[in-house]
């Protein structure tokens, strides 16, 4: 399932607050009084996917559960 990137690295998963500025490189900080999460900005913006998808995201796609497809398969001697 495709989900649009577009704010998820803008928006606390915790709150909901949007704030464009509260991204500093890495790094993200609710602007929220309220909240005041701190973490790092991609584990913010993964959070917020997998609770727009309702499942667990991997990077790396379908290869988290399966073997590489970079990996060759081993020569006969």
């Amino acid at each position: 399932m495709k989900v649009p990137a577009r704010g998820t690295l803008q928006t606390c998963h915790q709150c909901g607050h949007r704030d464009p500025a509260a991204r500093d490189r890495i790094r993200y900080a609710c602007a929220n009084p309220a909240c005041g999460w701190v973490g790092h900005a991609d584990t913010n913006a993964a959070i917020n996917i997998k609770n727009a998808v309702g499942m667990p995201v991997s990077g790396r796609g379908d290869l988290g559960v399966t073997r590489s497809a970079k990996r060759q398969p081993p020569r006969a001697a």
